[in-house]
């Protein structure tokens, strides 16, 4: 463990946008949790590779864990590896039995089926369960959909290269939505968070809230100076970063709720619901 405290990651990957990294320091003694360095794009270092960059700060032995906003496992039907594959219909593996069920529950209709060589069951979970569930509604692409799959087969390197670190996986959307009760955030503020004209201002609102003395028992107190609140909310890719960054840390926390399935299946990290106590007053 690092001396001075804790440290969680978190990392946006960019795709169509910068990759995005964000260190939040934990003195769990304490519960309090400091924001350590914001670095977005991610500087190469000198001759590395992107990625190799990445490889060489994520291999630092003081990181707990990181936060991540890619896929972290395979779709069950990706490889391909059952000899005279039965086909979606006929497939006997669990994960895919489960992603019939779960598709049929919610009323593909006639005809539709799962893909499981480019979705996952989580990303039905993300399409069904846990979108009923939401503030508010927010899209999912499959996790080897066009939009995702160069993120997933980078993120199957990484993993490779640095097997002693922790990920976890983290959907921003999903995050916000979750802790929208925790900061005492509206559904608007969770729905304009991304928003070309409003998004700064919006994010700006989110970042102070959070930075406020935490409404619920256990959760940690975030202090973020004002400097870092306006670099965080003008960068969607730091904000991305940092939800994913606080996300680990709030699974540290025990903040986050059970995996609803085996790890190889998928999944993504998901605040509980928790009330707040009257115990504890918001500060200024």
């Amino acid at each position: 463990m690092n001396p001075g405290g804790q440290r969680f990651l978190g990392l946006e990957l960019g795709g169509s946008r910068r990759t995005a990294l964000v260190t939040l320091e934990y003195f769990a003694k304490e519960q309090k949790a400091f924001l350590r360095e914001i670095e977005s794009p991610v500087q190469h270092l000198g001759d590395d590779t992107p990625d190799e960059t990445l490889v060489r700060v994520l291999s630092d032995p003081g990181i707990e864990c990181v936060g991540v906003d890619a896929p972290l496992t395979l779709p069950p039907a990706l490889l391909g590896d059952e000899p005279g594959c039965p086909g979606v219909r006929g497939c006997k593996q669990e994960a895919v039995i489960w992603m019939r069920q779960e598709a049929e529950r919610l009323k593909w209709g006639r005809g539709k089926l799962p893909t499981p060589y480019t979705q996952r069951p989580v990303d039905l979970l993300l399409r069904g369960r846990w979108q009923e569930d939401a503030i508010v509604p927010f899209p999912v692409d499959d996790s080897f959909g066009a939009s995702r799959a160069p993120l997933a087969a980078r993120m199957q390197f990484l993993q490779r290269q640095v097997p002693r670190v922790d990920f976890l996986e983290v959907v921003p959307r999903l995050t916000l939505g979750g802790i929208a009760h925790w900061y005492g955030l509206s559904s608007r503020e969770v729905r304009r968070a991304r928003d070309v004209e409003e998004g700064v201002e919006q994010r700006m609102g989110i970042l102070e809230a959070m930075n406020q003395v935490p409404r619920i028992e256990g959760l940690p107190q975030l202090f973020l100076y004002n400097a870092d609140i306006s670099t965080i909310a003008q960068d969607l890719s730091a904000f991305d970063a940092f939800l994913c960054a606080a996300t680990a840390l709030f699974g540290e926390a025990g903040l986050l709720e059970d995996p609803p399935f085996e790890e190889s299946w998928g999944n993504v990290a998901k605040p509980r619901r928790m009330r707040a106590r009257a115990s504890r007053e918001a500060g200024p």
